[in-house]
């Protein structure tokens, strides 16, 4: 009965010594980052309030996606960030989400229609320069960054122009 148990009980910490030597244990530490590549918004692009913003773009990693985030924001302060004098005047307008991305994707072509609001609060957005920003990060943690610009602002035809 003794030799039985003493079987089992050997059988059972190599088991568990076996199973926790597992091949991935000896593969190398993803440290690439993922990369982004947009190809909507175009930089500098002009959309008007009530419009929309078209955001298409490409993700790939070397091992795996996670998830992404789309950020916008104004730039009324050029990125000081420093507290305006006539904050209280302004009405910017921000937007932030984040998005998963199904699991075993090393490619992911994101698309999404950004409605740009008239009003914030009761009251019309500031038009100006806004910064779109784009967070891409891999199931390693490792994280890529893309950043432009797009300008929110009404059409006013030709008035500014000289013919």
């Amino acid at each position: 009965m003794k030799i039985k148990l003493n079987s089992i009980l050997t059988l059972i910490v190599a088991a568990v010594f076996l199973t926790s030597c597992s091949s991935d244990d000896d593969a190398a530490p993803d440290t690439q980052k993922p990369t982004i590549s947009i190809t909507e918004p175009h930089n500098d692009e002009e959309i008007a309030p009530g419009g929309e913003m078209h955001f298409e773009a490409v993700f790939t990693d070397n091992v795996e996606l996670a998830s992404y985030k789309i950020e916008i924001h104004d730039d009324f302060d050029d990125y000081t960030h420093a507290q305006l004098k006539s904050s209280h005047d302004l009405n910017p307008w921000n937007f932030e989400q984040v998005f998963q991305i199904p699991a075993g994707q090393k490619r992911f072509e994101a698309v999404h229609h950004i409605d740009i609001p008239t009003l914030v609060n009761g009251q019309a957005i500031n038009e100006g320069t806004y910064h779109v920003g784009i967070y891409l990060t891999d199931t390693s943690g490792n994280e890529e960054t893309a950043f432009l610009t797009i300008h929110i602002e009404e059409d006013h035809g030709d008035e500014d122009h000289d013919h």
